[in-house]
């Protein structure tokens, strides 16, 4: 069950990351990380997730884009989302890969 979890981290991680690198096409990539990440955490007592807390983070940095794509037009703010996103999967990435490995 914990590879199949780390395989599921792995996913969201690699949406995230997409996210970015494809931002100019219109692919839900973000959508379908916090969708994973809601799966994650409602199954986070089966699947036994270590470090839960960036699943919240990926449903957070979504509630975050919607508001910075419909209200705040400011570089500034979209810069902190990038860099968050690139956080986030990066961490997710290198958590899912410890077990692979």
């Amino acid at each position: 069950m914990l590879i199949r979890i780390k395989k599921m981290q792995f996913l969201v991680g690699i949406c995230l990351i997409l996210q970015i690198i494809l931002s100019s096409l219109f692919l839900p990539f973000h959508f379908i990380a916090m969708f994973l990440s809601i799966v994650i955490i409602i199954w986070q007592r089966r699947f036994c997730v270590l470090q839960i807390r960036y699943h919240y983070y990926a449903v957070i940095l979504y509630i975050y884009r919607l508001f910075v794509m419909l209200i705040l037009t400011y570089s500034f703010f979209e810069m902190l989302y990038l860099f968050l996103t690139l956080y986030v999967g990066l961490i997710l990435i290198l958590l899912s890969l410890k077990t692979f490995l």
